[in-house]
């Protein structure tokens, strides 16, 4: 074979190993741009979860504030619970999303609460607003912001208090450092100081689950931060008697 060939070969062969790795980086670029596409799409699309119960506030949406209408704003400890079924003396409204944290309650705190005219909205935050890079003062001005919303559409608001970890699950595993009931315990105690100074009713469902030693007991858990039947009893207890003051 003449030496031009030979290149002219070579060439050609190392031509078609440079497209086949063209190829693969692209579709690599096209797998990061699609993950990337899907995370922004979430995060604008999703994480508020506005369109989660759309359809069924269309049909509640009032002009009107309803007497005896109540809604439960929260994550899953909410979502999980039948509350229709624990608070039979109310129209008792379930808005949980689960795992969310406060900043999307806010989002949807119009349609899920506001635009249903309820006469009281119970609000639960979870200690997932709880990380060494998220400020609890954001937290605080979410929660300062619903009950300040809440109160212009003579909405009674309630704030409970964070449920408190099972022993297995007091650190954060991507921080193991960071040790989750002592940010609780510190943001509970100025839930509870606020409430007080601002005449704002709360449940304290740290003080109604924990143990002795401030976790959460496995016979009241089914996970990290998640009632069980037990534990839901208790809260509706409480519950019961925070709504009979305030309505």
């Amino acid at each position: 074979m003449r030496p031009v060939w030979k290149i002219i070969l070579m060439l050609s062969l190392l031509l078609n190993i440079a497209i086949v790795y063209v190829a693969i980086k692209a579709h690599e670029y096209r797998s990061h741009i699609n993950e990337f596409r899907d995370k922004y799409l979430a995060v604008i699309d999703e994480f508020s979860g506005r369109d989660v119960y759309a359809e069924q506030n269309a049909a509640l949406k009032s002009d009107t504030v309803v007497a005896n209408r109540v809604v439960f704003l929260g994550t899953q400890v909410i979502t999980n619970w039948d509350v229709k079924t624990a608070f039979p003396e109310y129209e008792a409204i379930n808005r949980g999303v689960p795992y969310q944290r406060a900043a999307g309650f806010l989002l949807r705190f119009k349609p899920d609460v506001l635009d249903l005219q309820p006469r009281a909205v119970l609000i639960e935050t979870s200690s997932y607003n709880l990380r060494p890079h998220m400020p609890s003062d954001d937290l605080k001005d979410f929660l300062i912001t619903m009950v300040g919303l809440a109160r212009c559409f003579h909405v009674e608001p309630i704030l409970a208090t964070m449920i408190p970890p099972r022993a297995d699950s007091a650190t954060v595993f991507e921080h193991e450092e960071y040790i989750l009931p002592d940010s609780i315990t510190a943001f509970n105690a100025w839930m509870r100081a606020y409430c007080d100074e601002h005449d704002v009713s709360y449940v304290d469902f740290n003080q109604v689950l924990a143990d002795k030693n401030g976790f959460l007991p496995q016979e009241l858990s089914l996970g990290a931060i998640d009632p069980n039947e037990t534990g839901y009893e208790r809260l509706t207890a409480a519950i019961k008697t925070a709504l009979s003051k305030v309505l």
